[in-house]
């Protein structure tokens, strides 16, 4: 049987633990910065921060061409491109590092970086 002690203890200890576990998930999502990197012929861009609640809409003129960029909450996509292929559109969206758009024929490449360590063990070319 338990003593009033005894609860009262338990109490404390379920507090403590539960908010050692609610820091440690706040702490977490804040450091983990998002930004995507958006790289033309070579040279950088821009840099564009992800986070929830954010929309832009921007454009990229290339000799020849343009890709519009569209960035809503933590992710990032080409919504509409001039060039034959249209693989960048196809993409779709990205969000998680190392997670990345290519346009080849106007050399514009959308990379996702994270200041969070990978899910994945190793990545091989």
């Amino acid at each position: 049987m338990l003593t009033r002690a005894d609860k009262w203890l338990i109490g404390i200890l379920l507090v403590v633990s539960l908010a050692g576990i609610g820091y440690s998930t706040i702490a977490y999502s804040a450091s983990s910065s998002d930004v995507a990197e958006i790289w033309v012929n070579g040279a950088l861009y821009q840099t564009v921060v992800l986070r929830a609640g954010y929309r832009q809409e921007f454009r990229v003129n290339v000799a020849g061409g343009y890709d519009i960029i569209e960035v809503e909450g933590r992710r990032i996509r080409v919504r509409e491109a001039d060039c034959p292929t249209q693989e960048c559109v196809l993409t779709g969206w990205i969000e998680k590092a190392p997670q990345q758009i290519v346009c080849l024929p106007y050399r514009i490449v959308i990379k996702v970086v994270s200041s969070a360590p990978l899910d994945m063990d190793a990545i091989v070319h």
